[in-house]
């Protein structure tokens, strides 16, 4: 009866442990998606940093008052992005992130007009998740 003790105690002990690391796994892909969506959001910074002081025909799409809608945009992005801590609403952030650069390649009305349907869009998104989970 005592091995029998000494088993059953080993076992949960490495339950213990097995539930640690599967916890701990989860938060390590949380905190990585986190750092992702810095990394991805300060690229496009980048870019549109970039093409607001280069005023050569391969930035000609990003017109003045795009530059300062894309200023706006990112800075609500940065925001959501840093206080994103798990993978499904980072992975929102750079859903809007892609629909918002792939409008950028349009006619400066247009890339207005793209960004606020990719913002309401992100944010009921949001909150659609929110609710369901």
């Amino acid at each position: 009866a005592k091995g029998l003790n000494l088993n059953k105690r080993l076992l949960h002990e490495t339950q213990a442990h097995v539930d640690d690391a599967h916890h701990a796994h989860h938060v390590a892909d949380a905190h990585h998606a986190h750092h992702v969506a810095d990394a991805h959001h300060a690229h496009h910074v980048a870019d549109a940093h970039h093409a607001h002081h280069v005023a050569d025909a391969h930035h000609a799409h990003h017109a003045a008052d795009a530059h300062h809608a894309t200023d706006a945009h990112h800075a609500h992005h940065a925001a959501d992005a840093h206080h994103a801590t798990d993978a499904h609403h980072a992975h929102h952030a750079t859903d809007a992130h892609h629909a918002h650069h792939a409008a950028a390649h349009h006619a400066t009305d247009a890339h207005h007009a793209a960004a606020h349907r990719a913002t309401d869009a992100h944010h009921a998104a949001a909150h659609h998740e929110a609710a369901t989970h």
